[in-house]
């Protein structure tokens, strides 16, 4: 653009720099058809609801121009059209209904709970950590060194606990369809160090875990999580036979939240040609809200293992 000309495309305005909005969030611009909010530098549960909250009321009443909002687990990126929507305009509407979602002493946002079967300490995966220890670095078997890791007395006291608990979607991203989550129960919690350097693949379907969080790679992409398990059934799909992508490619959705049950290989193998015809029937239970002063409670009341029951590790 010479210098002095007029900027045709946001009508006289560019976001430039970085802006304070208050109460925490920060505007990045990202081109002129995207911002990211940033609600902090934490990964905490908290500021994944209000950010889920901040993109569902941004679209619940759109403005000529917004496009889509995508958040993740402490920021949502906004799509818009700049042509129409000047970013000026959306980052006032923006501050205004985050300054409502702030001062909410709770945040209820819609949440489906989603079983998934996994088979743990599966063969696939481990072909694949094989596979890298030959070809890029020597490395050990990757369930056995997530469990020593966390404290525990063999992969499958890790393999039970991480089937324990309900796991919280908090973004979808980074490859198409691929969920980040957190699992709910403190007493399951883990933080887990990732390849150095990555895998060049992994195979579709597998259960990863990486710093305190649980991946499914739904595509043979590379990776750097320590692969735990596979599932059998596709999160990511062009095939409209099955009911989740009649209407979008993508199975997860942020606000989710999944169970995983232990299976065996054979019955991966009976899902799996299920869902190749297209008959596999998912499990989802649609409909219930999720609240965080609710969540603290339970959460709180149960972050001691003696005061939550038996634990099966």
């Amino acid at each position: 653009m010479n210098a002095g000309a007029p900027n045709l495309v946001t009508g006289g305005f560019l976001p430039g720099e970085a802006a304070d909005l208050g109460e925490g969030l920060r505007w990045l611009p990202a081109g002129d058809r995207f911002c990211l909010l940033e609600l902090g530098r934490t990964m905490e549960l908290g500021l994944n609801l209000r950010a889920i909250q901040l993109a569902n009321r941004l679209v619940a009443e759109p403005m000529p121009g917004l496009i889509e909002t995508l958040p993740m687990f402490i920021s949502v990126l906004v799509h818009f059209d700049s042509t129409v929507l000047a970013p000026e305009r959306l980052r006032d509407r923006v501050a205004a209904i985050w300054r409502e979602v702030a001062a909410e002493a709770d945040v209820v946002v819609p949440s489906r709970l989603i079983a998934m079967p996994a088979c743990y300490l599966d063969p696939w995966t481990r072909a694949c950590v094989e596979d890298y220890a030959k070809k890029i670095k020597p490395i050990g078997d990757d369930p056995a060194f997530v469990a020593e890791i966390s404290g525990l007395p063999d992969a499958g006291a890790f393999a039970r606990r991480h089937a324990f608990t309900q796991h919280w979607v908090g973004g979808v991203g980074f490859w198409p369809g691929l969920p980040d989550m957190m699992p709910l129960d403190p007493r399951c919690r883990h933080s887990i160090p990732k390849y150095d350097p990555p895998r060049l693949w992994t195979v579709t379907g597998a259960i990863g875990v990486g710093g305190g969080f649980t991946s499914i790679y739904p595509m043979n992409t590379p990776g750097g999580y320590h692969l735990i398990g596979r599932v059998p059934v596709p999160i990511y799909s062009l095939d409209t036979r099955l009911s989740p992508f009649r209407t979008r490619a993508t199975l997860f959705e942020p606000g989710d939240r999944v169970k995983f049950h232990a299976i065996d290989v054979r019955e991966f193998e009976d899902i799996e040609a299920t869902a190749a015809r297209g008959a596999y029937r998912y499990q989802i239970v649609e409909g219930e809200l999720f609240s965080l002063s609710a969540y603290r409670n339970w959460a709180e009341a149960v972050a001691d293992s003696e005061a939550g029951g038996a634990l099966p590790w």
